[in-house]
């Protein structure tokens, strides 16, 4: 019983350890909200920008800042299928 309590109080230090001091920190801090147009605008702290809106025929429209552009719709399985 004793060797199981010191391996469990082992295994917690070396998770401690790991969170504490290796995890890198996610700094992107993405915000995200509804334009005046209601288009769908995310952004990060490092300059990307992403703007969705629906066209016509009900595809979400995603423009991305670098000028790429993506274009998402449920198929007939109910899939969010992105092209």
């Amino acid at each position: 019983m004793k060797k199981i309590f010191s391996v469990a109080t082992v295994i917690a230090m070396l998770f401690t350890i790991d969170a504490l001091l290796l995890t890198k920190s996610a700094d992107a801090q993405i915000t995200c909200k509804h334009d005046f147009f209601g288009n769908y605008v995310c952004s990060d702290n490092r300059g990307n920008r992403s703007s969705t809106r629906t066209d016509f025929f009900g595809n979400d429209v995603t423009t991305f800042n670098n000028g790429s552009r993506m274009s998402c719709k449920h198929d007939f399985f109910g899939n969010y299928v992105c092209r």
